[in-house]
């Protein structure tokens, strides 16, 4: 039984390095999963999650269907995780997920995906620079779509992150024969494609294993280009020359696993 069934404020570790499947339904929960599953990732934005999570909230009420938003603080130490736990307290729709300590964002993905029951999910970041009210143009593109990439057509991104992430797009266009822009930012899935694919990576390549993995499944993957907006509290982390061969090992041992039938 999963350690992250009991309440709406949750506390708890992620899941180790076994490959993780996605949940269809919460077995502690008898009610129906619902329609849309928002996970926020949060690493010390005290100033932006309320604001992020709230927008979130006006969003996906208009919509009218059953939803449900999880905030996963990944060790936060500038009192975002107490603020989680009050919009969750405040907010019948919201749930918590603490790490205790900064375990990194591949373990962020893993449990916005699998702790999660939605028919739909994405992940957001809770810097708002991804729109909350940008989502339903994402939703209406999965109509037609398995999977929705979001690209970034004016990315206001230090130059640094945009190297890096034009470095893993063409590797991962080499190397795997998926040719999509913006592999690391907010993705749409329908729940009956992640229930089948197996996850091993433990690093930012879990969008990218993900994302490889549906369309070597046949998954229809939609991309649409939507607005990205700049950073106006907190600090980025994760571009550096150190991540960049990080990526570089990381792709090569993804590759090494699917060629090995992993």
């Amino acid at each position: 039984m999963s350690i992250y069934t009991e309440s709406r404020v949750r506390h708890g570790v992620s899941p180790g390095a076994q490959p993780e499947k996605m949940n269809t339904m919460d077995p502690e929960n008898s009610s129906p999963s619902p329609h849309i599953s928002i996970a926020v990732m949060c690493y010390n934005e005290a100033e932006s999650l309320r604001p992020m999570v709230e927008r979130t909230l006006a969003v996906l009420r208009k919509l009218g269907q059953p939803f449900e938003i999880l905030i996963v603080d990944d060790g936060s130490t500038d009192g975002s995780g107490k603020l989680a736990d009050e919009l969750a307290d405040r907010h019948e729709e919201v749930r918590v997920l603490h790490h205790p300590a900064n375990l990194g964002i591949g373990h962020v993905l893993i449990d916005g995906y699998h702790q999660t029951t939605g028919q739909i999910v994405a992940i957001l970041p809770a810097d708002m620079q991804f729109a909350p009210e940008d989502l339903p143009r994402a939703l209406d593109a999965l109509q037609k779509a398995d999977v929705v990439n979001v690209r970034r057509p004016d990315r206001k991104d230090p130059p640094l992150r945009k190297l890096i992430s034009r470095f893993d797009e063409t590797l991962v266009g080499i190397l795997f024969g998926v040719w999509i822009r913006d592999l690391h930012w907010v993705k749409l899935y329908r729940r009956s494609v992640l229930v089948d694919i197996p996850i091993y990576s433990r690093t930012p390549m879990v969008d990218t294993e993900l994302l490889i993995k549906a369309h070597r499944k046949g998954a229809r993957i939609a991309e649409i280009s939507l607005p990205h907006y700049p950073r106006t509290a907190g600090r980025s982390t994760g571009a550096t020359l150190s991540r960049l061969v990080r990526t570089f090992a990381d792709l090569w041992k993804l590759r090494w696993r699917m060629w090995t039938g992993r």
